[in-house]
């Protein structure tokens, strides 16, 4: 990858994801042709009455609750010219994947349901920062994007973007100072409820840290992430790990690291990987080191391959699957987002500059 594309676009939410689908169709039908988890795993069990039951529940539910972020996918869709139902399975991936029957499971629907990312939170009087990488499959590699969005009706963004998606599931922030980072997270069971996704997307209409937290631990969720917030006026870092039935808010103070599985919520019932839990070891054992203090720190962590076998800046040399696909560096007192194409550490001049 040698850059990120960034692309503006205003108007409504219908006008977004037209604009977005048009000038992204290539890239939507390239990523959706290859995609294994929609087309071995969530088309087939779409195609079974069971899986189309399923597909109008949540259907109904979400253009009842989100008819909003609904009018964005169904503008991806037309201007992609990309069959809507595909485009709404992909945005259901983490729900419909823990519904589809346990003997269709191959061992890489749980992995391809979400990326395994990690994050370094660091908040004192003298640092305000989140880092994260975002880690995902080697197909994604120079098909993400970042969006600059003004709507009619809502404050501006700016979120990094995988062809086909809603904005928010990776990172974004907004005009009124909120910024986040999400991980995924895979509890059992889920059902139908809210999509992890469209609350995802809320974050990018929140105005305050409170209603950010509100909006991700609506009654009523399918699923769940990790979401790490931050509010710039508030001067204030959360990690919130939401799952279908509980949630829990932690308060950044010092410095905080998270993979891809539950670690307040430890009675939640969960699928976890490998690597989720050997970068998270990692990444603490390098906290304990020496506590991260600055930004070079926190993008020490976040390039660190000392575990060949999972590292936590990942090239997807088996038995990892998974490659970083960019990672970003959130600075709140700065008021500033970098996001690097490579390893920070071994590419520290690649990156794009946003500010906040």
């Amino acid at each position: 990858m040698n850059s990120i594309e960034v692309f503006e676009v205003r108007g409504s939410h219908n006008d977004v994801g037209l604009a977005i689908g048009s000038r992204f169709a290539d890239v939507i039908h390239r990523f959706f042709d290859n995609y294994d988890l929609l087309q071995q795993h969530l088309l087939p069990f779409y195609n079974t009455s069971t899986g189309k039951n399923y597909y109008q529940s949540y259907l109904e539910l979400h253009r009842t609750r989100f008819p909003e972020y609904l009018s964005e996918l169904e503008g991806i869709a037309t201007g992609a010219k990309r069959p809507f139902e595909e485009i709404f399975l992909v945005n259901l991936r983490g729900e419909l994947s823990g519904l589809i029957p346990t003997g269709h499971q191959a061992g890489d629907i749980l992995q391809t349901a979400g990326r395994q990312c990690s994050d370094c939170l660091v908040f004192s009087n003298d640092t305000a920062l989140i880092g994260h990488n975002e880690d995902g499959s080697p197909a994604s590699l120079g098909g993400m994007f970042v969006v600059k969005v003004n709507l009619d009706d809502q404050p501006a963004f700016s979120a990094l973007c995988y062809p086909g998606f809603l904005p928010g599931n990776a990172f974004g922030f907004n005009a009124s100072g909120i910024l986040h980072t999400i991980n995924h997270l895979a509890p059992r069971p889920v059902a139908v409820g809210l999509s992890r996704h469209f609350l995802a997307r809320s974050l990018l209409d929140a105005r305050s840290l409170e209603e950010a937290i509100r909006h991700i631990t609506e009654s009523g969720r399918a699923s769940g992430f990790n979401y790490n917030i931050g509010s710039i006026a508030e001067r204030r870092v959360v990690s919130v790990e939401v799952a279908p039935q509980f949630h829990h808010v932690h308060d950044v103070q010092g410095h905080y690291v998270h993979t891809n599985h539950y670690i307040e919520l430890r009675e939640q019932k969960q699928e976890i990987s490998p690597s989720s839990r050997i970068r998270l070891d990692r990444a603490r054992a390098l906290c304990r080191k020496k506590s991260p203090a600055a930004a070079g720190h926190v993008l020490a962590l976040l390039g660190d391959q000392t575990d060949r076998e999972y590292p936590i800046f990942r090239d997807a040399t088996l038995p990892d699957i998974d490659a970083t696909l960019c990672s970003a560096l959130f600075d709140l007192d700065r008021r500033e987002l970098r996001i690097y194409w490579g390893n920070p550490v071994k590419e520290p001049d690649n990156y794009l500059k946003f500010a906040l």
